[in-house]
């Protein structure tokens, strides 16, 4: 288990998005991901709890797509664990455009109770939500091939 992070560690690590490229999502069961490039260095960001993904007042995806098969036809809890999902095709469409077109990130921001807003070149927002009560882990962000990884929430401030 990683040690949990304090609130000036995980500003400090959220700074460190700015000027990084977006690279993809995905997702690992209800686990989103999100993919960022700073250099040679991949960085990984896993939200647990609520997250999606806007531009303007449209919603591109979020979580909640996760419970809804990606075509009309399909078994929702097959598509579940098939990744055939809402949010899988979406995720898939957006990381593709991603690939052929870079955003990068402009600002990072820890808000009020963990929140994370992420925006990025051409006005899309990332946005993560914490939405649980007790002190299990909501969101970690960190370098692939790092032992240090950066977990809201802060339970030594608590």
């Amino acid at each position: 288990m990683s040690p949990l992070s304090t609130v000036d560690e995980l500003k400090a690590a959220l700074a460190e998005l700015v000027s990084a490229r977006v690279i993809g999502f995905s997702r690992t069961v209800n686990i989103a991901e999100v993919g960022f490039a700073r250099g040679e260095v991949e960085t990984w960001l896993h939200a647990q709890c609520p997250f999606r993904v806007t531009r303007g007042e449209s919603t591109w995806f979020g979580t909640v797509d996760m419970a809804y098969p990606g075509t009309a036809d399909a078994d929702p809890d097959e598509a579940y664990r098939n990744n055939q999902t809402m949010f899988d095709k979406r995720a898939r469409q957006v990381s593709e455009r991603f690939q052929s077109v870079e955003y990068f990130v402009e600002t990072a921001t820890l808000g009020r109770a963990g929140t994370i807003t992420l925006v990025l070149t051409g006005s899309i927002v990332i946005e993560v939500f914490p939405a649980c009560g007790g002190p299990i882990e909501q969101w970690r962000l960190f370098d692939r091939g790092s032992d240090i990884h950066y977990v809201f929430p802060d339970v030594a401030d608590r």
